[in-house]
This record gives C-alpha cells, sequence and structure tokens, in this order.
C-alpha cells in the first residue's frame, strides 16, 4: 500500500501517508463508540477517498485501510445495519466492541480458550483439523491439548482425535434428519479431514480455493446442493440417490426455506461445482 501511494502520486513518503491515514480513521472512531459505515469514513476522512493502482493491477480505495486496520486489530466490524442478506457492518474501535481485550489473557490462554470451544463444537478432532482450523502450529495445539486434558479416541478411520474430558459420553442416535445448509457453513468447514462425511463429493461442494458452497445433508453426510430458481424458490440437487422418505424430508425442507426466505435471493460468491452444474439431476434415479 506504501509503494502504490507513491506511484499514484499521492505522497512521497507512502509509510507516512498510511500512518496519517490510520491515524485519522482512529480518531474519527474514537468519537464514535456505535460505530460508523464504510461510506460515513470515507467521507469524513477525505484522505482515503481515493482509488489507487496496486502494483498486482488491482484498484483499492478506502475499504483497504479499513483492512488494514482490521488486520492490526485496530478496529472491527461491528453491528450490522444492512437488510437481510445484505452485509453492511459498522465499523467501530476494537476496544469499543470488546473493552480492554489486553485484559482477558495472554496468547496462550486465547489460544488454550479457542480450542477448548472448537473440541466443545467439533470434538472428536485430529490435531491436523485443529492446526488448519486454527493456523497455528502444532506446539500450540498440543501444549492447549495438555493443559485441557483433552482425551485421545479411536476414530472409524483409525486415527486419533481428542475430546474434552467431560464429553465422552455416548452421543444418542437423532434419528432420521435433513438439513439444507449456507455456503461456509461450519458444519462442513469446521474439520481439515472430511471424508467421513463427504465421501467422493469434495470436488462436488466446495469451489477451486476451498469455500464450501451450499449442502445438503441427510442423517450426517452431505449429498448434495441447493440453489434458487428466479423467483427465489429453493431447489434441491442430489449427487447420489436417497432413499423415499430422505427425498420427501429434503423436498419438505426445500419448500420451508423457500417460504422463510419470502423470494429474496441469497446472492454468494462461493458456487461450488454442483451449484453452477446444469448437468447434475434433481434426484438421481436409482
Amino acid at each position: 500500500m506504501s509503494k502504490d501511494v507513491v506511484n499514484a502520486g499521492l505522497a512521497i513518503d507512502g509509510n507516512d501517508w498510511l500512518d496519517r491515514a490510520r491515524a485519522e480513521v482512529l480518531a474519527l472512531l474514537a468519537d464514535a463508540p456505535e460505530g460508523l459505515s464504510a461510506l460515513d469514513v470515507r467521507q469524513a476522512v477525505p484522505m482515503i477517498d481515493v482509488k489507487v493502482s496496486g502494483t498486482s493491477g488491482e484498484i483499492w480505495s478506502a475499504p483497504r485501510v479499513l483492512t488494514h486496520l482490521g488486520a492490526t486489530a485496530d478496529i472491527v466490524r461491528g453491528t450490522n445495519v444492512g437488510r437481510f442478506p445484505t452485509a453492511r457492518a459498522r465499523w467501530t474501535l476494537t476496544q469499543h466492541w470488546l473493552d480492554d481485550a489486553s485484559s482477558r489473557g495472554s496468547a496462550v490462554d486465547g489460544y488454550r480458550e479457542i480450542i477448548r470451544r472448537w473440541l466443545y463444537t467439533f470434538g472428536p478432532g485430529t490435531e491436523d483439523d485443529i492446526v488448519w482450523w486454527l493456523g497455528s502450529t502444532k506446539t500450540v495445539v498440543r501444549t492447549a491439548l495438555a493443559e485441557l486434558d483433552a482425551v485421545s479416541v479411536s476414530l472409524d478411520d483409525g486415527g486419533t482425535g481428542w475430546l474434552l474430558p467431560d464429553d465422552l459420553d455416548e452421543v444418542a442416535d437423532p434419528g432420521p434428519w435433513v438439513a439444507l445448509l449456507p455456503v461456509l457453513d461450519p458444519s462442513i468447514m469446521g474439520w481439515k479431514g472430511r471424508d467421513f462425511y463427504l465421501g467422493p463429493h469434495r470436488n462436488q461442494l466446495f469451489d477451486n480455493r476451498g469455500n464450501a458452497g451450499t449442502t445438503a445433508w441427510v442423517n450426517g453426510r452431505a449429498v448434495g446442493c441447493w440453489i434458487q430458481d428466479d423467483a427465489g424458490v429453493v431447489q434441491v440437487r442430489l449427487l447420489e440417490t436417497v432413499s423415499s422418505p430422505a427425498k420427501h424430508a429434503l423436498d419438505t425442507e426445500a419448500a420451508r426455506l423457500s417460504e422463510w426466505l419470502v423470494g429474496v435471493k441469497i446472492g454468494t460468491g462461493y458456487n461450488s461445482p454442483s451449484m453452477k452444474s446444469e448437468s447434475v439431476s434433481p434426484y438421481p434415479q436409482p
């Protein structure tokens, strides 16, 4: 960014420009505990209301400065004021949103708590699952698992998973169930090792960047996806044959979701191959 603003003729010293831009935004948000929209920030800080040609050919503007401030943990996206399903968050100082985050413990404490929450939600999971999900090192994960007194358990594929010590009871069978989940849902993004619920469908349900599209589930496995037609009606697309009761349950869930969305079409940039394919039959025949 510093090089870009120099090349654009906005400043002689790019680092100084970025420091001043950051300082002006932080000063503005300091007087706005409820946060401000990106438009409000851009209008109040004219120096970032510019378009800059990046070194890789892209054009960036004020949002890049806000992203930089987010990356350094100075600001966060706060309350969303956009109409469903539009994301239009107010930017706010991290200290306004989280109070004094620095008083909540060390980085070690933070990692331990995040991993505890992951195990509570997704356990059992492997060490590789947690390292991948957290983006940390094996040392960090192993330290946290030890401090949490996590218990190793055997997985169906012969691997070793981890559970919290108070989460060892056998889970009751919930009975038959189906679900239609949105893009990037935690249920499909939570683990690195996904074969136990994806089977052969990984390449059809994720885009080439590893982002999950919509998914249709039957009894704990992702078996297809769902899309909306021009009228916003939800349509299920399956990648394998399912039983008649499961098909009926999926149809019922699609109708319920269509009614709940009341014609609102959910736009997304995370379209999996199965969502884009015109050759996928709504219900494969035996």
